[in-house]
């Protein structure tokens, strides 16, 4: 269902708000999705780089709404 190393929306219902997300799975063994780790450099000197750890969700959720594949836009060539 999942594809590693492809790029999703998430919609999820978070302390009942619906939410959106992106990431990047990394894993997937049904129901379990883990996204990839997110390396964010900091543009401040004084704020050290970070990992964010990829989330864990149970696509089985009640929370869990939908899950679509990210799909780059290609430029249009000029005739």
């Amino acid at each position: 269902m999942f594809q590693v190393g492809k790029r999703y929306e998430i919609r999820m219902i978070i302390g009942g708000e619906e939410t959106m997300s992106w990431g990047t799975i990394e894993r997937y063994e049904h129901p379990l999705l883990k996204f990839a780790d997110v390396n964010v450099r900091s543009l401040e000197s004084h704020f050290p780089n970070t990992t964010l750890h990829g989330e864990i969700i149970n696509v089985t959720s009640p929370y869990f709404i939908s899950a679509v594949l990210h799909q780059p836009m290609i430029p249009k060539m000029a005739d």
